[in-house]
C-alpha cells in the first residue's frame, strides 16, 4: 500500500500536467489554424473584389457609351430666330465645333396652347417631333420628345425665365433620368435667342447607333 501513493501521485501530477501544459499545446495550434484562415480570407475576398471589378468594367463602359459627352459637358449650340410672319419660329444646331447638326421649325400655339417642334438633320431629313404644353400654374413648360415614328423617347421641363431673362430646361430620358440641360439666353436687340446645350439635348435624342459612333 505504501508503493500505491507515489503511483496515484504521479498519475495526479501528470494528469495536471496534460490538462495544463497539453491543452495549452491544443489552443495554441487551433490558433495557429485560426490566425492562418484569418490571413487567408482577407486575400480571397480581394481577389474576388478585383475579379468582380474586372467582369464589371465592360458593362460599365457599355452603358456610359452613348452619351458623346457628360451630364455638364456641352454638346450643342443652338440658334432661334424671332418669329416669322406666320409665328413660326427656326432654329439652327451645331456641335462645340461650329458643324451644322440639323434644324428644327416650331408652330406658332393651337387653340389649346400647344406647340410643335420638327426636328431635320444636316440633310433635311425628319428625324422626330416634341410637343409642347401651355405653361402650368408654375410658369413651367412640359415638352414629350418622339422619334420618327411617333415612339416617346424623352421629355422636358422648361422653367419660366429667371430675374436674368434666363431659361433653364431639363431632360430626361423615357424612364425618369435626367440626361441634360439647356439654358437659353433672353432675346437680344434683332429677337433671335441662343441656347447652350449640357449633356444629352433635344437633337441627339434622334441620332441612331451608326452616327454616335463617329
Amino acid at each position: 500500500m505504501a508503493n500505491e501513493t507515489p503511483l496515484t501521485n504521479n498519475n495526479r501530477s501528470r494528469d495536471k500536467f496534460l490538462n495544463g501544459h497539453g491543452c495549452s499545446v491544443i489552443n495554441i495550434s487551433e490558433r495557429f489554424k485560426i490566425l492562418t484562415l484569418m490571413k487567408r480570407i482577407p486575400c480571397h475576398i480581394i481577389t474576388a473584389a478585383l475579379a468582380a471589378l474586372v467582369g464589371l468594367a465592360p458593362l460599365t463602359r457599355a452603358e456610359h457609351k452613348s452619351p458623346s459627352v457628360g451630364l455638364y459637358g456641352q454638346s450643342l449650340k443652338a440658334k432661334t430666330k424671332k418669329p416669322d410672319f406666320f409665328g413660326k419660329t427656326k432654329t439652327t444646331y451645331q456641335d462645340r465645333y461650329g458643324r451644322k447638326k440639323g434644324t428644327s421649325e416650331t408652330t406658332k400655339p393651337d387653340f389649346f396652347g400647344k406647340t410643335k417642334t420638327t426636328f431635320k438633320n444636316k440633310s433635311y431629313q425628319t428625324v422626330g417631333t416634341a410637343t409642347t404644353a401651355k405653361p402650368d400654374f408654375f410658369g413651367r413648360k412640359k415638352t414629350e420628345i418622339k422619334d420618327k415614328y411617333g415612339r416617346v423617347i424623352g421629355t422636358a421641363v422648361t422653367e419660366k425665365p429667371d430675374f436674368f431673362g434666363k431659361t433653364k430646361t431639363t431632360y430626361k430620358d423615357k424612364y425618369g433620368r435626367t440626361v441634360g440641360s439647356a439654358i437659353t439666353e433672353k432675346p437680344d436687340f434683332f429677337g433671335n435667342r441662343k441656347t447652350t446645350y449640357k449633356g444629352h439635348n433635344p437633337f441627339n435624342f434622334f441620332q441612331k447607333k451608326d452616327d454616335k459612333k463617329k
